[in-house]
């Protein structure tokens, strides 16, 4: 049993919310599991990282301690504030039914979405947990200051990362493709709560911030350049229009196949200051069947090696 308040007690809720819950399993496909045990990581609230995605993520990005005060003024004890990111990694199964065509599975689809509805459900329950044993706890993509949103220069932008935020509590490093390599791999949801428990911040690896990628580590990888079938990905950078376009292609050509054929769940959607309830289906092609999909491809390669 562990104590209350620490990481590992985190862990254990996090992990039951996930893996305990009837939403982790497709009835479409046999009751097989969306996620497999999840990983976090935590990150101080006053850590200068997150003043660094007011440059890098969106001049709107959510500071913790500026946040939570505004949640909780005045009563609550913000002596501390840590900020809790989780990984979930899609179950082996999902992954490979990922692996061949220039469309993702139906299952991968299925996944994604359904997952996305869980996902939701953890952060809110796990708020929930906190408050009841009196502790400040909010979940910023829960709340009405979130909005993802075209950004004149970041193209796409919003502002609460999961990704970035992810990496500032040490889960992983960022690849070609964009998205967080961590040690379970690239093919995992983030999710995250801003609370005023007192928790150790997940130590970083010293080093580039890609520094996981074999590609920036000099290993001539490009696996993920290959599985893209829209070439939005490059040696130098992702092209977010072509990804997105991507996107918007899948849900045109299967959306509504899929609402009318298998039990999709509803979950938010935010874009641009507007609050729905929709479906969302995606690609991530990338992110399996290369050397990254479920753990580091190796050893973390040191900046400079």
């Amino acid at each position: 049993m562990f104590s209350l308040f620490t990481k590992e007690w985190l862990e254990q809720i996090i992990s039951r919310l996930v893996l305990e819950n009837t939403l982790n399993r497709l009835k479409d496909f046999g009751g097989i599991p969306i996620f497999d045990k999840p990983i976090i990581g935590i990150a101080d609230g006053d850590d200068p990282l997150f003043e660094e995605f007011l440059t890098v993520v969106s001049p709107r990005h959510l500071i913790p301690r500026n946040f939570l005060n505004k949640k909780f003024p005045g009563s609550t004890d913000l002596s501390h504030v840590s900020v809790v990111s989780w990984a979930l990694p899609f179950t082996e199964e999902i992954r490979r039914s990922n692996l061949s065509g220039t469309w993702p599975s139906r299952l991968y689809s299925l996944a994604r979405n359904n997952g996305g509805t869980l996902n939701y459900e953890v952060s809110h329950q796990l708020k929930e947990i906190l408050q009841k044993h009196g502790k400040a706890g909010v979940s910023p993509v829960l709340t009405e200051e979130y909005d993802a949103f075209r950004s004149p220069e970041y193209t796409f932008a919003s502002s609460w990362s999961e990704r970035h935020v992810a990496y500032a509590a040490g889960l992983g490093h960022f690849g070609l493709n964009g998205c967080l390599i961590t040690p379970i791999g690239v093919n995992v949801r983030f999710g995250s709560i801003i609370t005023n428990l007192p928790l150790e911040p997940t130590p970083r690896e010293k080093g580039s911030y890609k520094a996981a990628c074999l590609e920036y580590g000099g290993k001539n990888c490009n696996q993920c350049i290959k599985r893209c079938p829209v070439n939005a990905i490059s040696k130098n950078s992702l092209d977010k229009e072509k990804c997105y376009a991507r996107k918007k292609s899948i849900e045109e050509r299967f959306m509504e196949e899929y609402k009318n054929t298998m039990k999709l769940f509803p979950h938010p959607i935010v874009k641009n200051g507007r609050r729905t309830t929709g479906y969302s289906l995606g690609c991530a092609l990338c992110q399996t069947g290369v050397p990254c999909e479920r753990e580091y491809p190796e050893l973390l390669l040191k900046e400079g090696s």
